[in-house]
């Protein structure tokens, strides 16, 4: 069977077997189509235009598309199973061939022992050449190449059930070549000197477990463990170098909770603390100030990063980053000052808060005319409006939770990542994401600064603290709390 696909950059011819969904045959030839929720059919993003040939029309599909659209050949690649050659249209076909994004810094101070270290995301990688007293002197950063295999890990974990855990393994390598490939193009002999200490790693227990290709099944189902939580090396035959990742917590808590504690620790802070790293798996861990560590994941799914909303993407350009209603009217503004395409995790954020105050929108969600019109052609839906109010009071509630069950009351709370970084404090206030009264503060990728400064300390060093923090970990599993589902309906309102 032939199917031909045509997109914005150039046209395939593919010969396949019947028998499997059209967005896999998509995928294994390489065509990165944006499919979020993994092919349930729920996202709506794998959207592609039959010009030629026959598809069933499905539940899915209705839903999706209005009758005109059907009429015209649109199709969900997700649920659509072809069975006579097609000629098909993939219109929303993600850049994932894109060249890294490099960064050098212009103060290139003297360096004799360089270390390489990465931060494994769930949507970005970012690998780095640093210095031994910890200054970056050159930054990539890509786009992780699993993401055609949905938005969030859990959907990925079902993806490596179903069709093996090389295959995310292999797109976790193929996000990482081009990076080094820069890294060393930038500076070959700082790399090669660098290349010797391996590559350290860090990210979630499942972006790390599909980096050394280990058995996913005890991840995968409760209790929710990953295969090894010690510092672990495995060797690339395809990079050629060692691939050392960092302890992890337990559970979905993984490497990129544990470096960002060990950056905050450098910071001596005294009185108690919060971290949220937020995203579409977001890990909080409270220290008590007495030593011990209070942790667990909330799983938050990809609406913070545009994922499973109508018109959502990521913070690209044309991206609705920040907005504002006034004299009712909608003022927004995107990444690039492009032409408005769709709306980021933060420009919903400011959205959601600005209709509550505007009266647009209630405070328990309700929308009443179930879309709220942007502009012209920008606009929410009612299922928009219900997905993030599930991924803020799944944050909200492991917050709360976490504060009840250590019995203090942390005096400021750090906010990892970079999406952090782009939030109004207003929004975040105004729709309770967070504890009231504490004073928050970003940090950025604490992730990355906290793997570059573990790589950096000696094996000493790195063995009693890893060893150390072991003695002083608290777990909690929210779904197994009796006030869980209680404290998230409340959440549930802004």
């Amino acid at each position: 069977m032939k199917i031909k696909v045509e997109s914005r950059s150039e046209n395939f011819e593919l010969q396949v077997n019947v028998g499997h969904k059209l967005l896999h045959f998509l995928q294994d030839a390489g065509i990165p189509v944006n499919a979020a929720c993994g092919g349930a059919g729920s996202c709506t993003k794998c959207r592609v235009k039959i010009k030629e040939g026959f598809v069933a029309i499905t539940a899915a599909d209705r839903k999706a598309f209005s009758e005109s659209e059907l009429a015209a050949g649109w199709r969900l690649s997700c649920q659509a199973h072809p069975r006579t050659n097609l000629n098909c249209l993939v219109p929303d076909v993600e850049n994932l061939n894109a060249k890294p994004r490099v960064i050098v810094s212009k103060e290139q101070s003297p360096c004799s022992n360089p270390v390489l270290v990465c931060d494994l995301g769930s949507t970005g990688v970012v690998v780095a050449l640093a210095n031994e007293s910890g200054r970056i002197l050159v930054e990539t950063h890509l786009l992780n190449k699993q993401v055609r295999f949905g938005a969030d890990v859990m959907t990925r974990l079902k993806v490596a059930q179903d069709r093996g855990v090389s295959l995310l393994h292999e797109k976790i390598l193929e996000s990482l070549e081009p990076c080094l490939k820069e890294i060393e193009k930038a500076s070959p002999e700082l790399f090669a000197k660098a290349k010797q200490k391996g590559l350290f790693c860090s990210g979630n227990s499942a972006i790390l477990s599909f980096l050394h290709n280990w058995d996913i099944s005890s991840l995968a189902v409760y209790p929710f463990q990953p295969l090894h939580k010690e510092s672990f090396e495995s060797f690339s035959e395809k990079l050629k170098i060692n691939l050392k990742s960092l302890p992890l917590l337990g559970g979905f808590v993984g490497a990129d909770t544990f470096a960002g504690l060990y950056y905050i620790e450098s910071l001596k802070v005294q009185e108690p603390w919060m971290l949220v790293d937020i995203g579409t798996n977001t890990e909080i861990v409270l220290a008590n100030g007495k030593g011990d560590f209070y942790f667990s994941s909330a799983p938050a799914g990809p609406a913070f990063e545009g994922g499973n909303i109508v018109q959502g993407m990521r913070a690209e350009a044309g991206a609705i980053s920040h907005a504002f209603y006034k004299d009712s009217k909608w003022e927004l503004e995107t990444i690039g000052q492009d032409k408005a395409r769709g709306i980021c995790g933060s420009g919903l954020m400011d959205i959601l808060f600005e209709a509550v105050n505007g009266e647009l929108l209630q405070k328990d969600g309700y929308l009443p005319d179930g879309k709220l019109m942007l502009n012209e052609e920008i606009y929410l839906v009612a299922d928009d409006v219900r997905e993030f109010q599930l991924a803020k009071s799944a944050t909200r509630t492991a917050c709360d939770l976490l504060i009840d069950r250590a019995g203090v009351r942390p005096q400021k709370i750090f906010l990892a990542g970079t999406f952090a970084e782009h939030l109004r404090e207003e929004s975040v206030r105004g729709i309770g994401l967070l504890p009231e009264q504490i004073p928050f503060e970003t940090i950025g990728n604490s992730s990355l600064k906290g793997t570059l400064l573990f790589a950096i300390a000696s094996s000493e060093e790195q063995k009693k603290y890893s060893t150390e923090l072991l003695n002083k970990l608290k777990p909690l599993e929210l779904a197994l709390q009796d006030d869980f589902q209680d404290a998230f309906v409340r959440n549930l309102n802004f």
